[in-house]
């Protein structure tokens, strides 16, 4: 009898077999449920994803898949393969995208009775947005509960190695069209979609930025050990060849943040799932973060003493994101006590992003008078300078920024410390600045004025302004700039490679404009004294900043280590946006450049601007 039980398992067993194509190993694991019965073949989740951006299968019915549960979410769960195969360029991890009710939890094994897979674009069809491979199904039948979850794939040490220096080098056009290599061993972007949907691990993460305002914090595995941008200020640095894809992005979806910090580091692993959204590979862990505060960020925010001699002048810029008394008074009144407790009162203060004062009601209002009547009362009453300003009133919503905001450059200054401005009327919106006179009898013809408001290039961007001043008997201009946005620039990790850099053009033009002025001066006046200064939205190595610079200007960046480069981070990645140009003459008398790191490093919601302040300090008491 035993005999004969056996022999009818045995051949029960060969047709369930031979039914699913499950492979001999994972025989006394399978289980084959429903239709998967039927005949239908057994198809892996590894299948499914195929070793390119997009799946094989996308748009197809497919049946007969099964995985365990990783996780789960409001729209579906997470599944992950049982039998990975060796190929390290396919995924073992796909979204189920659930679309009747499904009663399964995390460990339960289930099988996919039927579905279609589907490439999702989560920023929309059409969108610069690489897509998730899904597969929508309303079958689902848990068939074991309570399994162990797949091993999840370390990354870094004693694991897989992540590319450190190429995001995609190989495709040129759109990633989800192109059959060029898939190199996940060199490419950033191919590392994660092979890991797409699957549970990985990092260990002995570093913190390489603070929270930010969507609860996502970067990181780096092994503390940074292979990392080939980290600086000795624990900050990755964007360099001209290395966008750092080893920068690994931590967010919210299955855990509650923790306020981590520049330089904390964890104590425990972090295990999470691979997905993809905003145009970023993310991990969300699934587990509690546990981390440890790191000593860095004290010395970012451990602040010089700034003390300029009667012979000298400190000038500053700053972007003051949005600045509204109307708004945030709170706010303003810490700006101002930043200006006067950490700055010292500059001499001169290159703000960016004063809005009107009604904020960004979208109201006629473009005068921005009271609001930088109270940020200069507020600063006063910190106990700082008491300050003046050069401002021009921008046509309404025609500068860019926020609408009704009617964002500007201004110009602060300081006149108890033997600092004069010479006298000159107003220019207007509308009116371009000229020059009088030559050599050392050269003068605006506005004061302040505004280079070439009218030129097409400034459309919704803040026109440069441009003030004369004199210190020590020695005349000198300043220019103030926020060229426009790099917002509309594709993301590193889009659908479009390389990334598209649709906003620089403008951005080159703007430059080209300033730059040019620059030159009209030094025509008339070799020796003059320039200076440029604001947030610039581009690289020092960048073509719009080598279009500033000409032959003309010094980047002040170019005097310090490149360890300090970096005055706001974005995405993990430090680097340079607010940047001080000089001439040759005025680059003799500088005598200090420091970038401010009071902002950038912090978590969003301690920040009172995103950008960190530049700050140099020049001599008037040396002479050629």
């Amino acid at each position: 009898m035993r005999s004969y039980r056996n022999i009818l398992l045995f051949f029960t067993l060969f047709f369930a077999i031979s039914a699913c194509q499950v492979p001999k190993e994972t025989v006394s694991e399978s289980i084959i449920v429903g239709d998967c019965g039927k005949g239908t073949p057994y198809l892996a989740i590894h299948e499914i994803q195929g070793s390119q951006h997009r799946s094989p299968y996308d748009g197809k019915e497919v049946a007969c898949v099964q995985g365990i549960v990783t996780a789960i979410d409001g729209g579906g769960f997470y599944l992950q393969e049982i039998y990975p195969d060796d190929d390290p360029r396919t995924s073992e991890g796909i979204y189920v995208d659930l679309k009747a009710f499904a009663k399964v939890k995390t460990g339960d094994q289930v099988v996919i009775e039927s579905g279609t897979v589907r490439e999702y674009n989560p920023a929309g069809v059409g969108e610069n947005s690489l897509t998730i491979t899904t597969l929508r199904t309303t079958k689902v039948e848990v068939v074991k509960n309570d399994q162990e979850l797949p091993e999840p794939i370390v990354l870094g040490n004693g694991g897989l190695t992540i590319p450190d220096r190429i995001i995609e080098n190989d495709v040129n056009g759109n990633v989800g069209r192109s059959t060029a290599l898939f190199d996940p061993e060199e490419d950033g972007m191919d590392f994660f979609e092979s890991l797409e949907s699957m549970r990985v691990q990092i260990n002995n993460a570093v913190a390489i930025s603070s929270v930010n305002g969507y609860n996502e914090v970067f990181v780096l595995a092994d503390m940074g050990e292979n990392a080939s941008g980290l600086n000795q200020e624990g900050v990755l640095l964007l360099t001209p060849d290395d966008p750092n894809p080893e920068r690994l992005l931590l967010d919210d979806t299955f855990i509650s943040m923790p306020k981590i910090k520049l330089g904390d580091h964890s104590t425990q692993p972090i295990i999470g799932i691979v997905g993809y959204d905003f145009a970023n590979y993310r991990i969300m862990p699934t587990e509690k973060l546990v981390f440890e505060a790191g000593d860095i960020l004290e010395k970012h925010l451990t602040m010089p003493e700034i003390d300029p001699t009667d012979k000298q002048i400190s000038v500053a810029s700053f972007n003051v994101l949005n600045l509204s008394h109307n708004e945030d008074l709170e706010r303003l009144k810490k700006i101002a006590a930043t200006i006067s407790k950490t700055l010292y009162s500059p001499d001169i203060l290159i703000l960016q992003e004063i809005m009107d004062d009604d904020g960004r009601m979208d109201s006629q209002t473009t005068s921005a008078d009271e609001n930088l009547r109270a940020l200069c009362d507020a600063i006063r009453s910190s106990g700082g300078a008491e300050y003046y300003w050069f401002n021009i009133d921008p046509i309404r919503n025609a500068d860019g920024g926020v609408k009704g905001g009617n964002i500007r450059v201004v110009i602060l200054y300081r006149l108890d410390r033997g600092l004069k401005f010479l006298s000159a009327p107003a220019g207007s919106a509308e009116t371009e600045v000229g020059l009088i006179g030559e050599g050392q009898d050269l003068v605006l013809d506005q004061n302040p004025g505004l280079i070439w408001p009218n030129n097409s290039d400034f459309r919704q961007s803040r026109k440069p302004i441009i003030a004369q001043f004199q210190f020590n008997d020695q005349n000198f201009f300043v220019i103030g700039v926020h060229f426009n946005s790099k917002g509309p620039d594709g993301p590193l990790y889009g659908d479009q490679q390389p990334p598209d850099l649709a906003s620089e053009r403008q951005r080159i033009a703007q430059a080209r404009a300033v730059n040019g002025f620059v030159k009209d001066i030094l025509e008339l006046d070799p020796n003059a004294r320039i200076l440029v200064a604001g947030d610039m939205n581009d690289f020092p190595w960048s073509e719009a900043i080598t279009s500033l610079k000409g032959e003309q200007l010094n980047n002040l960046f170019d005097t310090i280590s490149t360890d300090l480069w970096f005055t706001y981070i974005h995405e993990g990645n430090g680097q340079i946006m607010d940047q001080i140009l000089v001439s040759d003459s005025f680059l003799k008398q500088m005598r200090e450049f420091m970038v401010l790191n009071i902002n950038s490093v912090l978590p969003a919601k301690e920040q009172i601007s995103d950008h960190d302040p530049v700050l140099a300090i020049f001599d008037f008491g040396y002479y050629e």
